[in-house]
C-alpha cells in the first residue's frame, strides 16, 4: 500500500467530507485515520489515506477538488512511517484556562516540550474573554507525574492562568459523571 497524508482547508459548507471521501474511494483508496474540525467557519481535515497504487499528488489533489470543490486548499505528502515522537508513556489530559492574552499556549507548550511531553491532540478557543486549552499528551514513563502536575500548576500561576493535568481515565470518568455517558 502507498500512503499519503492529505490536509484540506476551506470555508466550511456541507458536502466537503462526502466529496473528498468519494474522490479517495474512486481512486481505490482507504481512509486509515482522519481528524476534522470547524473553527470560526473554516473547515480543516487531515487524513492518512492508503492506496493500492502510487498516485501522483497532483492527480489526487485534482480529484479531491473535482469532487469536493475547487475552493479547497489541498496539501498532500507521501507518508513515511517513523518512530513515535516520544518514548512510551501514559496519556494525560492537560487543561488550561486564563484571561485571553498572547502567549498562553506558547508558555504551556514550551513547558511540555522541555519535558519531552508530546502533545497528541489539541483544542483551544476563546469564550467570554477566557482562553481555554484542552490537550491530550503522552508523558514519558521516566517522568514523575506528580512533579509534572505541580510544575504545570506553577507555570500557569506564573503566567496568570490555571493549568492542570489528569490521567485520561480520571478525566473521562469525571466528565462522564458530570455530563452522562457521551459515547
Amino acid at each position: 500500500m502507498i500512503k499519503y497524508i492529505i490536509s484540506i482547508t476551506a470555508k466550511d459548507r456541507p458536502g466537503i467530507v462526502a466529496g473528498l471521501s468519494e474522490a479517495i474511494f474512486e481512486l481505490g483508496g482507504n481512509l486509515e485515520v482522519a481528524s476534522q474540525t470547524v473553527h470560526q467557519s473554516y473547515f480543516a481535515m487531515i487524513i492518512l489515506g492508503a492506496f493500492a497504487r502510487e498516485i501522483a499528488t497532483e492527480e489526487l489533489s485534482r480529484q479531491i477538488r473535482q469532487k469536493a470543490g475547487q475552493d479547497l486548499h489541498v496539501y498532500i505528502t507521501p507518508y513515511q512511517p517513523g518512530s513515535p515522537a516520544v518514548c512510551s508513556g501514559q496519556t494525560f489530559i492537560v487543561t488550561s484556562v486564563g484571561r485571553d492574552k498572547p502567549g498562553i499556549l506558547h508558555t504551556l507548550a514550551t513547558y511540555l516540550a522541555s519535558k519531552n511531553i508530546n502533545i497528541d491532540d489539541l483544542y483551544c478557543y476563546v469564550e467570554n474573554q477566557e482562553f481555554i486549552v484542552i490537550c491530550q499528551v503522552t508523558v514519558p514513563a521516566e517522568l514523575d507525574v506528580f512533579m509534572v502536575q505541580a510544575d504545570l500548576e506553577a507555570v500557569g500561576q506564573e503566567g496568570g492562568f490555571t493549568a492542570s493535568m489528569q490521567h485520561e481515565n480520571i478525566f473521562v470518568a469525571t466528565n462522564e459523571l458530570r455530563l452522562g455517558n457521551i459515547r
